[in-house]
């Protein structure tokens, strides 16, 4: 599919936040703009999340290396994962004598030494990784083993786009549907998974919109923050500033999104 214009603002915002292109004319704005660029890293935001008193998944440990970590004190059903890495890499899901998104058995006194060979043979662990394990979220609907991603753009102060990620199965069959901010739905957004049939708006639905709000204030730029909803509350998951890197957004969610960007810009 070819570039959008989405997608060459992503990678303008990819120079100018993350490789230091462009600074801007202000240094307190550009202190700002790398403070909110941080955020996507898990420890970074772990600790603003703590500062806002957002939900949060309980997390039973963060280490400097994975051989610092006491898979023995850990409960049967937890995620493991590095604290800067992205799209999933990384990530293992953890119950019982089960990994859920492999299918893979792992008896619990094997965990460690799976986890170990899984984080061997990819790529997504860096120089400065931290590893983290949280607790594994359990979705309103207890059909999903997998908790789906309710994702909200914000911008302006305020949420308006909501997609919903339902990543149960193999990743060729993960689907995504996006919604506007009063739950209408959209055919045909961004292409990367398969379209999903529509549904209701969730369990929690203003909390989560609250939350989103609260959040968008704060930063006051374009960025997706990724929640989860449980049967008794909305929990916050991680912040996205350079969401899919900007590829397979059809017309659609290129013009959507271009538009709040335009009629919103970064502060900063």
């Amino acid at each position: 599919m070819p570039n959008t214009e989405f997608k060459r603002r992503m990678n303008d915002r990819l120079e100018r936040w993350y490789k230091g292109a462009s600074p801007h004319d202000d240094p307190k704005k550009q202190k700002r703009r790398q403070y909110i660029a941080g955020l996507v890293n898990k420890t970074a935001m772990f600790n603003y999340a703590r500062r806002m008193e957002l939900p949060l998944p309980e997390r039973f440990a963060e280490v400097e290396q994975l051989e610092e970590m006491d898979f023995t004190s850990l409960p049967e059903r937890v995620v493991i994962k590095p604290n800067n890495a992205a799209n999933n890499d990384g990530v293992l899901l953890f119950d019982g004598p089960r990994e859920v998104f492999t299918g893979d058995k792992v008896a619990l006194e094997e965990r460690a030494a799976y986890t170990r060979r899984r984080y061997a043979e990819g790529a997504f662990i860096k120089g400065n990784s931290k590893i983290i394990a949280e607790e594994f979220i359990q979705d309103f609907d207890p059909v999903y083993t997998v908790p789906r991603d309710f994702k909200v753009y914000v911008v302006g102060g305020r949420p308006w786009v909501i997609q919903v990620v339902n990543r149960m199965g193999p990743k060729k069959d993960w689907s995504h549907r996006y919604y506007s901010q009063d739950w209408v739905p959209y055919d045909h957004f961004q292409r990367e998974n398969a379209l999903a049939p529509v549904i209701e708006a969730p369990r929690h639905f203003d909390e989560l919109m609250a939350l989103a709000t609260r959040i968008a204030k704060d930063i006051n730029c374009f960025m997706r923050l990724d929640f989860y909803i449980t049967a008794q509350r909305v929990v916050f998951g991680e912040f996205t500033s350079y969401p899919n890197a900007g590829l397979q957004f059809t017309q659609v969610g290129n013009n959507v999104l271009c538009d709040l960007m335009d009629r919103y810009p970064d502060p900063f």
